[in-house]
């Protein structure tokens, strides 16, 4: 269990400090102002106050941005979850479910995928929750044996009741962890059970939600067995074990008729609670206006313009059969949208800049060569992200980078799921929906998220490097490794402050491209793995939001050889 006692003792002393502020107030004339009525009062020194309390605690804790924080609402009735709530208030996405009435999200009904092949799969877990070094033996033994079979990826977005409800959702096939409480998966794990899928213990056994182990897949994976685990590390049950069973949706808990079965909208539970948790700032970016001086900036506008469209593209599929075709491997993944998409691309660009060069992920897999000259070149990536895609996890991204005479000029990240334009331009700042970018302040490496990725190689020595290096970022220690399966939207996430770095090995050109772009005008810093310049060709990239923070991870990174896309 965790030891909260210095963040108890941290708040006693900026209490006492805040009491300093008050009391000196007192001997003055207080400006006084009204909020909701004549008797709600508000004075300078409240303001005063709860930013000084604001940024003392941001001080010693530091809050990172990453797109994903809930709240979760269960009830629970004769140890059985009667309704949960989950809202995932930055995406501003409602998950609810009632027992035996289904599961949906912002009122719209929610299905599990059926997917009955493990090997088509993609699963979410958490990777580093537990430090110790059972807790990471058993997380990277897990880890590796899905990655053996092969299922198609993992992702981890750092929220068990979120990951759950991807499940839900059809975006993920899967979801486990060991280590989580009872508030983490309560109201998800109905939503589950409603959606159409299970929830069961890591072990096979009766789901118990006290008992800090969890797997929660589609129905038609679990009867065959597919997904069980090594042996599960230990974990202290919560507040003792109190065995709460799960069953697949439709069934009935006795008492029914009771008052809260009436209750035909559980989620206007959480209409306060949203209307405090309101977040802006989905704008849309201000148009820019061509210079004469500026040779580059209608180049820009048409990319943004072209991406935005593809994304359009994008969406329409994601509502229609997604046709999966391999290249490397079975778990390296290429759509009919992928190739439609790069070809609206690559023609829309053509007619209006026919003398450019281009680089793109599809036409370099059917055989076009992958060199960068001094001529301009758009370097596209139609679909960052084609697992994600496949699967409808929500983040896809369309990739365009610009270079000029080998240095890029400017590049566009449109992550089409979550509708936001990322865009840097050379000398001119990064942007999402029109509002500056800013990399995290953050110095300390003990503070800092990083963002990685398994990759599509299955090779056992690449898989036992990556490992390898993860742990060891994680014994640094750092607070997390997140992983969304799009090299673009990594990128994005370090530019915005959500993340202080990301690295991959064995990542092209077009997929980092216009993220480079994006993050250096956002203030961080783009290098290779082993600390050297970057080079847009090696498929090694480092990205953090200062060099402080990007030096002690080359520290940590087992570097394994990937062929260069310009290799013959």
């Amino acid at each position: 269990m965790a030891d909260w006692s210095e963040c108890m003792n941290h708040a006693i002393h900026i209490a006492k400090q805040a009491r300093e502020v008050i009391l000196e107030a007192f001997r003055v004339k207080k400006a006084v102002m009204l909020k909701s009525s004549p008797a709600d009062l508000v004075t300078e020194t409240d303001q005063r106050v709860e930013k000084m309390l604001i940024s003392a605690i941001k001080e010693k804790y530091p809050l990172h941005k990453f797109p994903f924080v809930a709240i979760s609402i269960a009830f629970a009735v004769n140890k059985q979850t009667e309704f949960g709530i989950v809202y995932s208030c930055v995406e501003d996405k409602l998950y609810s479910a009632h027992r035996g009435k289904g599961a949906f999200c912002n009122d719209i009904p929610l299905h599990t995928s059926g997917q009955e092949d493990i090997t088509k799969s993609l699963v979410v877990t958490e990777i580093g929750a537990e430090r110790d070094e059972v807790a990471l033996s058993t997380m990277t033994s897990n880890i590796h044996r899905l990655l053996k079979l092969p299922i198609h990826g993992i992702r981890a977005v750092g929220t068990a009741a979120v990951d759950m409800c991807l499940v839900a959702t059809g975006g993920a096939d899967a979801y486990y962890h060991i280590g989580m409480h009872c508030w983490d998966i309560a109201a998800s794990s109905l939503i589950v059970c409603e959606a159409g899928g299970v929830v069961i213990d890591t072990d096979g056994s009766e789901f118990d939600m006290m008992s800090r182990k969890v797997i929660a897949p589609v129905a038609a994976l679990w009867p065959r067995g597919s997904l069980r685990l090594s042996e599960p590390f230990p974990v202290s049950a919560t507040m003792g074990s109190l065995p709460a069973p799960m069953s697949t949706r439709g069934t009935t808990a006795p008492g029914m008729a009771m008052e809260w079965q009436r209750m035909e909208k559980p989620v206007e539970l959480l209409a306060t609670v949203k209307a405090l948790l309101q977040l802006s700032g989905f704008v849309h970016p201000p148009s820019h206006h061509s210079s004469m001086a500026d040779p580059w900036q209608a180049a820009m506008d048409h990319a943004v313009a072209v991406a935005r469209k593809a994304g359009e593209m994008i969406r329409e599929a994601l509502q229609s059969d997604r046709k999966i075709m391999c290249k490397s491997s079975s778990v390296d993944l290429v759509t009919k949208t992928d190739q439609q998409v790069e070809q609206f691309i690559f023609a829309s660009i053509r007619e209006k800049f026919p003398t450019h060069s281009f680089i793109g992920e599809e036409s370099v897999a059917a055989g076009e060569p992958c060199l960068l000259t001094e001529n301009p070149t758009w370097i596209i990536d139609p679909v960052d992200g084609t697992t994600n895609f496949v699967h409808g996890f929500p983040f896809i991204a369309v990739s365009i980078g610009f270079v000029v005479k080998k240095e890029p000029e400017f590049g566009v990240v449109y992550s089409c799921v979550e509708d936001k334009m990322y865009t840097g331009r050379k000398g001119k700042g990064a942007y999402c929906n029109g509002l500056p970018l800013q990399v995290s302040d953050q110095t300390n490496i003990n503070q800092c998220i990083v963002n990685s990725e398994m990759g599509s190689n299955r090779d056992p020595e690449v898989v036992d490097k990556i490992f390898s290096t993860i742990r060891k970022i994680l014994c640094i220690p750092i607070h997390g490794v997140r992983g969304v399966g799009t090299a673009a939207v990594n990128m994005s996430l370090v530019a915005s402050g959500a993340v202080e770095a990301y690295f991959e090995i064995g990542i092209h050109c077009w997929d980092v491209a216009a993220g480079a772009v994006i993050v250096t005008e956002a203030g961080g810093v783009v290098m290779d793995v082993d600390g050297g310049p970057f080079d847009l060709m090696s498929r090694r990239v480092l990205v953090a939001n200062n060099k402080t923070i990007a030096t002690r991870l080359v520290k940590e990174i087992d570097v394994f050889p990937a062929k260069r896309d310009d290799a013959p």
